[in-house]
C-alpha cells in the first residue's frame, strides 16, 4: 500500500505544526482507509505501547512477542484519552507521547520531548468519498544528524506506516462486518473469511451457547460430537476436545480460547488435522434488540493456510455462514417464552 503524499499534502500547514516551529526535519506519509473518519477515529485514540499497540498486519503480528500485538479490536476502557494525557512509545525505555490537541474525529496532535529532540506528530482525518484519506506528519527540532534522520529516519517511518496501513485496513474490514450485510467480503490479505449475520437474541444468549462446550458440534459444520470440554470453558487457556467425521473413520481435534470477554468476544485457536490450524473470532454486538454476530476464521499454520485460493476462501465463507444460522437458531430458541 502506497503511503506517499501528494506536493499538496506535503505543502499544506497542518495541525500541530506550531508545536515545533523550528523543525529543522519533517517526514509526511498519508493513505487512504475504507471507513469514514468517526469510525477511523477510535483506533488512533487507542493507539500506543502497553494501549492498542501499532496495528500491523496480521502475518507481521504472528512474528512478534505477543505482548507487542496490537488489538484488533476497539476496547472502550482505552477510548477516554485526553489532552494532557501521556502515553509510552516505543522510542526508547523512557519515551512518551502527550497529547496535545483533539479535535475527534478528524484532528489529533502528539508531543514528546526525546532527549535533546522535540517532536511533534499530527494526525488528520479527511473525509473523502465515503472514506478516509489519512495525514501524518512527524516534525523534529534538535537534530544533530540532520541528514541521516532524513534518509534513514524518513525510511523507517514509511515502512512503519505502511505496516500501520495495511493493519488498519484489516481491523477496519472486520469491524465493518458487525454493522454490514452478510456475507462480508473484506480486502484481500490472505487467507481470511468473515461472515456476519443477525440474531434475534440479546448477546447473553448467544454467549450462552457458546459457553456450553458440550453444545460446539451443534452448530460448528464438521465437528461430529465433543470427546471433553475443560470446566474452566470458556475462559482463556480452556480447551475443549472434539471429533470430526462418522465412525470409524473419525479425526480426533481440539480448540483453544485465546481472549473470552462474555457476551463481546471469543477467540479460538482450532486444531484440525489434516488442515492445520486456525484462528476463529466471534464477535458480538447489541443490534435493534438482538445481536450481530459476526465470525472471522483464518488459517494460520498448515495446508490450510499455504493452499489458499478464491475458491477455497469460497468454501470456507460459505461453511461459517451455515455454522452461524445453527449459532442462531440455538440462540433464538433459549429465548423463546
Amino acid at each position: 500500500m502506497s503511503v506517499r503524499p501528494t506536493a499538496a499534502e506535503r505543502a499544506a500547514v497542518l495541525p500541530g505544526d506550531d508545536v515545533v516551529p523550528d523543525a529543522t526535519v519533517a517526514m509526511d506519509t498519508a493513505f487512504d482507509l475504507p471507513a469514514p473518519p468517526a469510525d477511523v477515529w477510535p483506533w488512533f485514540v487507542q493507539l500506543g505501547k502497553r494501549r492498542g499497540g501499532y496495528y500491523l498486519p496480521r502475518r507481521v503480528d504472528a512474528l512478534t512477542p505477543r505482548a507487542r500485538r496490537g488489538l484488533r479490536h476497539l476496547d472502550p476502557a482505552l477510548a477516554g484519552l485526553q489532552v494532557g494525557d501521556t502515553i509510552p512509545d516505543w522510542g526508547g525505555r523512557h519515551a512518551t507521547f502527550t497529547a496535545h490537541r483533539m479535535d475527534p474525529p478528524h484532528v489529533l496532535v502528539h508531543r514528546s520531548v526525546r532527549d535533546h529532540v522535540r517532536l511533534s506528530w499530527a494526525i488528520v482525518l479527511h473525509d473523502r468519498d465515503g472514506g478516509t484519506r489519512v495525514q501524518l506528519r512527524l516534525r523534529l527540532a534538535g537534530v544533530r544528524h540532520e541528514r541521516l534522520a532524513r534518509v534513514l529516519g524518513g525510511a523507517a517511518d514509511r515502512l512503519t506506516v505502511a505496516g500501520l496501513a495495511v493493519g488498519m485496513r484489516e481491523r477496519l474490514t472486520s469491524a465493518s462486518a458487525a454493522a454490514g450485510a452478510e456475507p462480508i467480503r473484506p480486502r484481500h490479505d490472505g487467507a481470511m473469511a468473515t461472515v456476519s449475520r443477525h440474531v434475534d437474541a440479546p448477546p447473553t444468549a448467544v454467549w450462552d451457547v457458546l459457553a456450553d462446550g458440550w453444545s460446539y458440534s451443534n452448530w460448528v459444520v464438521g465437528a461430529s460430537h465433543m470427546r471433553a470440554v475443560d470446566a474452566a470453558w470458556p475462559a482463556a487457556g480452556a480447551v475443549l476436545h472434539h471429533s470430526q467425521g462418522s465412525w470409524p473413520l473419525t479425526l480426533d481435534d481440539e480448540a483453544r480460547v485465546e481472549v473470552s470477554k462474555p457476551a463481546s468476544r471469543l477467540v479460538l485457536l482450532a486444531q484440525g488435522w489434516p488442515l492445520g490450524e486456525a484462528r476463529v473470532e466471534l464477535d458480538l454486538r447489541s443490534e435493534d434488540g438482538g445481536t450481530r454476530v459476526t465470525m472471522t476464521e483464518q488459517p494460520v499454520s498448515g495446508p490450510g493456510k499455504w493452499v489458499h485460493n478464491p475458491l477455497s476462501e469460497a468454501v470456507l465463507r460459505r461453511r461459517n455462514v451455515e455454522a452461524l444460522d445453527r449459532l442462531a437458531a440455538m440462540a433464538e430458541r433459549r429465548t423463546e417464552p
